[in-house]
């Protein structure tokens, strides 16, 4: 089997500007936000509360820029050591929100407000849990230090509007080339004065390390991500610029990280999911890749080991995504047959069987397991979804519901729901779900639309009516009458 180091080394083809334009944007909107402060010459530093909605502001803009993986499995992979860690973490600032951007950069950040962000290319490159565990614990050291709050105090002599200007007309302009806008965001950091200080990395690594050993994570874990970093930049790999921009990273460091761990015992405890870990790391892969490229190399290394389940699996979830439907459905099939200690690979059968249109095949095999296994969301979602292209309304909207706080997907949720209340005859709440969705999409008009009619159809002492009443106040438009529609 080939290994995911040699996939990465075929796969650097992303444009610098398309991975730097998240770094540039944070900028420029932590400057914009800045500038509403209006900071008097001795302003102190901003309070939570502005340091979270500034975190909310960055978080729409970021979704508008890049592409999220909101796949349940990796999202949540990815949410389960992180809230692993939290739980070591007294007196947490913000409430974590975790999220995976497809992106072959080796990178990691977190903005104010504790939303992190991890690229699909640094998933591929971590060789266990401890690694991932360690980067999100070092951006977590980040927000719980309130950097990037400490940077924009001290830089009260700075003329922050025009910086963020700058970068804004550098952003705007789109015609730059990559290698040109790179360069020029290494002056503007220097002029924002943004980018993480030696100090910053450095307090930052400490509150890891802590998080980490009361969570029974090994910090060592820290040094070889930093060294993987080194490694891919010496290769010549240009794939990793935004993450040395805001982490800067040297030789001094991993010193200073070797003698922060050789300085103080930690017991590793923490049972580590390196199974769930490659599986994760098989769909990132599809995610980028050619799936029938990856179906043809998976079926040649299969052909000399016909019984290994991640070859397996790598073809299975390959020929689904090139829509190999029968294909796919018998690798799932033989993987279910010879993994019989890995119950997950029921629900892959269960979403392939979905995926295909046989909607009978997917609610009889996922109905049993999800009585199984509650706790198993993807289960849930499409035996939901299965349920309402059978025209099980009731059943379907019942699972919908339960999943509104944990499903990562929250447009595909609103929309299913919304589909499932129509011949339910609960309309003002289908267009409240309708509403949701096109807000998430950007879609105003259509928002405003299903906003109107779902006020218009609601009971006026539901708590839905008086959330979208009390969310349309100053926006100007609550009264305004729905856009004329040939149907709904």
């Amino acid at each position: 089997m080939e290994t995911y180091k040699t996939y990465r080394k075929e796969k650097v083809t992303t444009t610098m500007a398309r991975r730097t334009c998240c770094v540039f944007l944070i900028y420029m909107l932590i400057g914009s936000f800045v500038s509403t402060l209006q900071p008097k010459p001795s302003w102190a530093m901003m309070s939570i509360e502005q340091e979270r909605k500034l975190g909310e502001k960055l978080l729409k803009t970021i979704e508008t820029q890049v592409t999220l993986i909101n796949d349940p499995e990796v999202v949540g992979y990815v949410r389960d050591v992180g809230e692993r860690i939290l739980k070591s973490i007294d007196d947490k600032y913000f409430n974590y929100r975790f999220f995976v951007i497809k992106n072959s950069g080796i990178n990691a950040f977190a903005v104010p407000g504790g939303e992190i962000f991890v690229n699909s290319g640094l998933l591929e490159v971590v060789d266990n849990e401890d690694e991932l565990a360690c980067v999100l614990a070092h951006e977590m050291g980040h927000v719980q230090g309130r950097h990037i709050a400490r940077r924009m105090d001290s830089m009260q002599k700075v003329n922050i509007a025009t910086a963020a200007a700058a970068v804004a007309g550098l952003f705007l302009g789109g015609g730059q080339a990559g290698s040109a806008v790179l360069a020029t965001s290494g002056a503007l950091n220097a002029t924002i004065g943004l980018k993480y200080s030696r100090e910053d990395e450095e307090e930052a690594d400490r509150r890891a390390y802590q998080y980490l050993c009361k969570a029974g994570y090994s910090p060592k874990g820290l040094i070889e991500v930093m060294k993987k970093i080194q490694q891919y930049r010496w290769l010549g790999n240009d794939s990793v610029p935004s993450y040395l921009q805001t982490h800067p990273t040297s030789s001094q460091r991993i010193t200073y990280l070797e003698d922060l761990i050789a300085s103080r015992s930690c017991k590793q405890t923490a049972k580590e999911n390196n199974f769930e870990l490659k599986k994760i790391q098989i769909k990132t892969k599809i995610y980028e890749h050619d799936p029938n490229i990856l179906a043809n190399r998976y079926k040649r290394e299969l052909s000399t080991n016909p019984d290994d389940i991640f070859l397996l699996y790598g073809l299975a979830q390959s020929l689904l995504t090139a829509k190999e439907y029968e294909d796919a459905i018998a690798a799932f099939k033989r993987l279910v047959s010879i993994a019989k200690d890995h119950q997950g690979f029921v629900v892959d059968l269960g979403i392939a069987y979905f995926t295909a249109g046989r909607y009978k095949d997917a609610i009889s095999t996922l109905a049993p397991y999800s009585q199984n296994h509650p706790e198993d969301i993807r289960a849930k979602f499409y035996l939901a979804s299965a349920y309402l292209e059978q025209g099980s309304y009731k059943e379907a909207a019942t699972i919908f519901r339960s999943l509104k706080d944990v499903w990562p997907d929250r447009p595909a949720l609103y929309f299913n729901l919304g589909r499932c209340l129509v011949p339910l005859n609960e309309k003002g709440e289908a267009h409240y779900y309708f509403y949701l969705y096109y807000k998430a999409n950007g879609n105003r008009e259509m928002a405003r639309y299903h906003r109107a009619k779902a006020i218009a159809e609601l009971p006026v002492n539901s708590g839905l009516y008086e959330e979208l009443k009390n969310e349309g106040k100053g926006e100007g438009d609550e009264n305004q009458e729905p856009p004329k529609k040939t149907g709904e």
